[in-house]
Formats: C-alpha cells, structure tokens, sequence
C-alpha cells in the first residue's frame, strides 16, 4: 500500500525586483531641480536678470530631466 502524495502547496508569486520606478522619478526630478536652481543662481550672479536667471534654470532643468531618463532607460537595458 502506498501512501498519498502530499497536496502541493501554493507559490506565492515572486516579490518584484529592483526600485520602484517612482522613486527613480524622483530621484530625477529633484536632481534635475537642484541643477536648475544651481545655473538659475550662477546665472544672476554672473550679471543675469532675474527673468533671464529663470530662463537659464528652466533650460538646465529640461536638459537635465532629458539626460537623465536617457541614462535611467540605457541603465535599464532598454533598446533604442
């Protein structure tokens, strides 16, 4: 006589791997923030309006944010 196969427990599904992607958001958006206000003062203390210091900051901003998810995407192994 044989005994039964013991009942074949449930797998839960595995945990997720990595960081979240918003905390990458983040992270680019408060670096790319912290650039900004970087060239935004380096600008008007190098002789800027305060307008055109906006302008600079605004632009760095952008560049930065654009940089930055091109890493983040490369980093991740994503295809062109």
């Amino acid at each position: 006589m044989t005994s039964p196969a013991p009942a074949a427990t449930p797998v839960p599904p595995p945990a997720p791997s990595g960081t979240p992607r918003w905390v990458w958001v983040l992270l680019i958006l408060l670096t790319a923030a912290l650039v900004a206000v970087t060239a935004g003062l380096l600008a008007h203390a190098g002789g800027a309006s305060i307008p055109n210091a906006i302008l600079t900051g605004g632009a760095a901003f952008a560049g930065a944010t654009g940089l930055l998810l091109g890493l983040a995407h490369f980093g991740a192994g994503g295809r062109g």
